[in-house]
């Protein structure tokens, strides 16, 4: 595939990828307030229904990455975003009337589970059209794509929060449909990689036999865990113990999504010499050390700067794990192994919520610090794991060029 095609294909999938999250960024993060503080729901509950949604999109994940190797990467980016337009709606419409919390955690969990075929069929893409080298730009440019979007989302969402929360969920719905409309007429497909086959559950689960990719999983488990309480967990805590506004909030959100859109790409570049496990590996003590600071903030400043320390953890670990993935998986078989690793990254983003919830539930009152210092060892002992993978690794599975192979003289499609 000529570089001049391959970078105007990928562009057009980072434009679609920022409105879709910029729409959902202005709903999504408020969630657990609405549930907690409008509807009553104590956090314990809140993190065990977001944990419930999350695990909805586990399945969503290893189905999205198999059919996307079988039908094709478009027409599951197509029919997740249809699918999710209809579930924001309709999360809107129970909101404005009030329905019972059984219900919109329905919807949630139904909105959920839709979009994430998006995700897994959008890091197939990736990992079967752009050549090993260039991956881990590749998955940069696609995190600063989201991030973007995040960055524009949540400050007008948390003003918007203010005054109606069902308007939050209806402009998401609105922007799923933009979303859809992109993803139609200027996303181009690729080749499928295996047309000729049929979708069989026993074949989809035949990666777990693969043990190395299991325990590399594994450890992207632990350390997805680690990286959902931005979203839910630290939201709570800088509302409750803090004393932050929603508006303060969201301007949280907006500066980690901006430091990824200013850092992002001359991070990968800078980083693209060091082994992938390694930089797993230093992102997941970033990790550590901005929630440990985040316990202790107490002001709108500091929460500020542990945000942006998570962040740097965000900007070295979030490529490097899809990279990593793409490197160790079948050429044939990327959907698939994509898939099965976005399911171990969704299982551990469901724990994650179940634990911080619980741990601001039955700790923060006693010890603010308390699960913080909880998730801060979660994030060395996934530090741990990684620099322990990279010792199974070969060269360039782990990101470094083949031995003989001078990286400079590698096409450059992404610059």
């Amino acid at each position: 595939m000529k570089s001049v095609a391959v970078q105007a294909r990928l562009w057009a999938l980072l434009v679609c990828q920022c409105v879709l999250v910029a729409g959902l960024a202005l709903s999504y993060p408020f969630f657990a307030l609405y549930l907690h503080r409008m509807r009553g729901l104590p956090m314990g509950w809140v993190g065990a229904a977001l944990s419930l949604m999350l695990a909805s999109t586990a399945l969503g994940q290893v189905l999205a990455g198999e059919l996307s190797d079988i039908i094709g990467c478009k027409r599951v980016m197509e029919a997740s975003v249809a699918s999710r337009s209809m579930m924001v709606a309709l999360m809107a419409w129970a909101m404005a009337r009030q329905a019972p919390i059984a219900a919109l955690v329905c919807l949630h969990v139904l909105a959920g589970f839709c979009g994430s075929f998006y995700d897994s069929a959008v890091r197939a893409w990736i990992a079967s059209a752009l050549p090993p080298r260039e991956r881990l730009l590749g998955y940069g440019r696609l995190r600063v794509a989201i991030n973007l979007g995040w960055a524009l989302g949540p400050a007008l969402g948390g003003v918007m929060a203010e005054h109606s929360y069902p308007l939050l969920f209806a402009a998401s719905g609105v922007a799923c449909l933009v979303c859809l409309g992109l993803v139609h007429w200027t996303v181009s497909d690729i080749p499928r990689l295996r047309p000729e086959s049929h979708f069989s559950w026993g074949e989809l689960w035949s990666v777990s036999a693969d043990a190395r990719f299991t325990r590399f999983c594994g450890y992207g488990l632990l350390i997805s865990m680690v990286m959902a309480q931005l979203t839910v967990a630290l939201a709570v805590h800088s509302v409750r113990y803090v004393g932050l506004t929603e508006a303060q909030v969201g301007l949280l959100f907006t500066l980690n999504g901006a430091v990824v859109v200013l850092t992002q790409t001359s991070i990968s570049r800078g980083l693209r010499r060091v082994r992938l496990s390694a930089m797993l590996a230093l992102g997941s003590l970033f990790y550590a050390a901005g929630y440990g600071w985040a316990g202790f903030a107490p002001s709108f400043a500091l929460m500020a700067v542990a945000v942006t320390v998570v962040t740097l953890g965000e900007v070295t670990v979030s490529p490097a794990l899809q990279t990593l993935a793409a490197n160790l998986a079948p050429e044939k078989l990327k959907g698939r192994y994509m898939g099965f690793q976005g399911l171990g990254i969704q299982l551990g983003a469901a724990c994650g919520p179940l634990v911080g919830g619980l741990g601001l539930q039955l700790l923060s009152p006693r010890w603010s610090p308390g699960p913080w210092l909880i998730i801060a060892a979660l994030g060395v002992l996934a530090a741990l794991g990684f620099k322990r993978f990279g010792k199974e690794l070969r060269e360039d599975e782990d990101g470094l060029p083949p031995a003989g192979l001078h990286s400079e003289g590698m096409m450059e499609v992404l610059t």
